[in-house]
């Protein structure tokens, strides 16, 4: 997960499973459209600073599932957030995520970190 750092606002919200180093370099970095979904994605994002959030699935976690039901749980507010997730058991997998998050201190959702 991408946080611009002035706005702490959530720029991109990822799902592989590698090394969140070399994730975040080769999103920002790389030449292949596969590979660069933060150049492709992220407006001006050679002119913004970014920290790096990375968080660990419980294993056998469906990654993308699980990519989806976080994002649709951060684009939701009002009583009925993260209802989708508990619904769809995932809670377990975004709660960590989610209080990982407001423990930095970001949160707001970017247009460009949903799907």
């Amino acid at each position: 997960m991408l946080i611009d750092v002035d706005t702490r606002a959530i720029a991109y919200i990822g799902g592989a499973g590698f090394d969140p180093e070399l994730r975040a370099y080769l999103h920002v970095e790389s030449e292949d459209p596969r590979l660069a979904r933060v150049r492709a994605t992220v407006p001006r994002y050679d002119e913004r600073d970014f920290d790096v959030l990375a968080f660990e699935l419980p294993a056998g976690a469906d990654r993308s599932a699980a990519k989806q039901a976080l994002i649709q749980r951060l684009a939701e507010s009002g009583a009925h957030a993260g209802e989708a997730a508990a619904e769809d058991g995932l809670r377990d997998v975004t709660d960590p995520i989610v209080q990982g998050i407001a423990r930095y201190g970001g949160g707001a959702l970017q247009d460009s970190a949903s799907p």
